[in-house]
């Protein structure tokens, strides 16, 4: 990321994103954070003892997640990438851009399918010829198919301002959001890597301590149904904050790789 700074590029997220909370955060409560209510209302809980969530009509509820997630996500690259705009106006451009949004989130599930089923193959081939344990599988599985599951991660990172930005059909966004990426591909692993990790840390703190704390006081006043309810309300309110951040960044250095010299 020759002549670009991560920590520029944070400082620069982080200063937009206070000057235009007041634009930022109403999308992303309404897209980023309605969504994680939704799927924290209507997916059931793992089922002992292989910890698998049992399939049902809950299913039906990912569609009008992903789209409300694809809508947060252009819409607030189309603010970050354009500040002049309004709330009303980022929400129009991201509608307009839903149908080729839409294209693009299939175009990039075909390819995790097909690298997972690259990998699944590989395995059973190797383990018919090599007597490989059925417990070693899915261990062997995830080392042949995280490596390049994280190359194509690198490469899709900046596909949705990309789009958001020069509204192009699917194979022009796609050519144009990899190539921002060629040379860059450590940092933004690294950026990708720290996203998740500090991810996963704050909402196991939000869920052990605020959580269990909201569910104690809620059982004190009689209410212990409300409990659970308000866990999943704090963790859409926290997915809300942190994605519409995490979708300034990425906006954010797409635009530092795109306009090195500044938008002309």
């Amino acid at each position: 990321m020759a002549g670009v700074s991560i920590d520029e590029v944070w400082d620069d997220a982080r200063g937009f994103f206070m000057r235009e909370r007041a634009l930022v955060l109403p999308i992303g409560f309404a897209t980023f954070g309605l969504a994680a209510l939704l799927g924290g209302l209507v997916v059931p809980a793992p089922e002992p003892p292989a910890r698998e969530i049992p399939p049902g009509p809950w299913v039906f509820a990912l569609i009008p997640i992903l789209l409300l997630v694809l809508t947060g996500y252009l819409s607030l690259s189309r603010i970050a990438l354009r500040p002049r705009i309004s709330v009303a106006e980022g929400l129009r451009d991201a509608l307009r851009l839903l149908p080729r949004g839409i294209g693009l989130l299939l175009a990039m599930g075909v390819v995790m399918v097909g690298l997972s089923l690259i990998a699944g193959i590989f395995v059973g081939l190797l383990s018919a010829v090599a007597g490989v344990a059925p417990e070693a599988m899915l261990l062997l599985a995830l080392a042949v198919f995280v490596p390049p599951a994280l190359v194509v991660s690198i490469r899709f990172a900046l596909l949705w301002p990309t789009l958001a930005d020069q509204e192009g059909s699917i194979r022009e966004t796609f050519i144009r959001g990899v190539a921002l990426t060629r040379g860059h591909a450590l940092k933004i692993l690294g950026v990708l890597v720290a996203y998740l990790l500090l991810y996963l840390l704050l909402v196991a703190v939000l869920e052990s301590a605020l959580g269990l704390v909201l569910i104690i006081i809620f059982k004190m006043v009689g209410l212990q149904a409300l409990g659970p309810l308000s866990v999943t309300v704090l963790l859409a309110a926290f997915n809300a904050i942190y994605m519409s951040f995490w979708t300034i960044f990425l906006a954010r250095l797409y635009a530092r790789l795109e306009w090195p010299q500044g938008r002309g």
